[in-house]
């Protein structure tokens, strides 16, 4: 079989090349030019490609990519969300874009590091997590669809990431040493706030409030701050505070003690569900409302043409607007929204 692989210049990229190129696929490879300044990633890639045989592609995606990605991510902040950019651009950048360009190269699949498993079912594909439940990239994956994962393969599902760098050292694949990001990409060696600025946005100051609207200190500009954050608010008292809200419509921060994090529930809104299909009221599921939270078991509720209600087994505390809730049953994932609004 004719497989592309989305080749990153990491480790995880190159080891599902290597291992598709052991199991006697056809392979080339795809290195996604995404922003002006790339430079660092593609020798990587291309010491790969060369490393294991395959023929390899650049791939200019600046545009479609600042349109769907980075400006995305900017307005989110100037809304007063917390934006998740990572299964935006999996879904319309690299298992749209690149998945077309793949096909138009003659592959009958695209491959990528994303430690997670594909399988069949009786209708179609479902989605599992990552057998290394430390490292699962699931989270990252919930917009994708049944068109979508028929063309997709994830090589690394089955492994663990101390089985893919053992992979990667005893054949001496020339990334294997490589240390891992934890950036956005998009975001490299600068702090995202830097990078606001540089793309528009203007820090305003204004009022820090607690709930019950006393003005307790100043803000710096609300893009700053996320729903959750204890650090960094500047203001005294015998307990911790935490933002509980960001209010862009009055440029204020709403500050409270840890108590009042806690949520009941969330509405999240622009659904998508892995098997196309919604589930029915009151099911029963666990439920991540960030990519570093741990799940938190969950009723499905109130179900709208377009959004849900979800109401947790336990209040759950930093739930921020503009972030992804997923929803798994067990180890599938079930599919997931973005995060609304609060329920108390």
């Amino acid at each position: 079989m004719k497989i592309a692989v989305a080749l990153s210049g990491g480790v995880d990229s190159a080891c599902s090349a290597l291992m598709l190129k052991m199991a006697g696929h056809d392979v080339i490879a795809l290195h996604m030019k995404l922003t002006p300044g790339h430079h660092d990633t593609w020798p990587k890639a291309k010491s790969v490609a060369d490393f294991i045989g395959a023929p390899i592609y650049l791939v200019d995606l600046i545009e479609p990519f600042r349109g769907l990605v980075i400006d995305y991510f900017v307005s989110e902040y100037a809304s007063g969300r917390t934006p998740s950019p990572c299964p935006r651009c999996n879904r319309k950048i690299k298992m749209t874009l690149l998945l077309e360009r793949a096909l138009e190269l003659g592959a009958n699949r695209l491959a990528t590091g994303h430690y997670a498993r594909i399988f069949r079912r009786h209708a179609g594909f479902g989605l599992l997590k990552g057998m290394d439940h430390i490292k699962d990239q699931s989270y990252f994956l919930f917009m994708l669809n049944q068109a979508i994962l028929s063309k997709m393969c994830f090589p690394l599902g089955e492994l663990t990431k101390n089985e893919v760098r053992n992979i990667a050292r005893s054949h001496n694949l020339p990334v294997s040493l490589t240390e891992e990001s934890q950036e956005l990409c998009f975001v490299p060696n600068t702090m995202y706030t830097d990078f606001l600025v540089e793309h528009g946005l203007k820090p305003k100051e204004g009022p820090i409030v607690d709930i019950d609207g006393h003005v307790v200190g100043k803000h710096k500009g609300i893009m700053f701050y996320t729903v959750g954050q204890r650090k960094g608010l500047g203001v005294c008292g015998p307990e911790p505070s935490y933002v509980i809200r960001i209010d862009p419509t009055e440029n204020r921060i709403v500050i409270g003690k840890r108590n009042s994090t806690l949520v009941s529930g969330i509405i999240i809104n622009q659904l998508n569900f892995i098997s196309g299909n919604y589930p029915e009221d009151s099911s029963e599921f666990s439920i991540k409302v960030r990519s570093t939270s741990k799940e938190v078991r969950c009723v499905v509720d109130k179900i709208q043409t377009d959004s849900l209600s979800v109401y947790f087994e336990t209040p759950q505390s930093g739930v921020a607007p503009g972030q992804a809730a997923v929803l798994y049953h067990g180890d599938e994932l079930i599919g997931g929204g973005w995060i609304q609004q609060s329920l108390k």
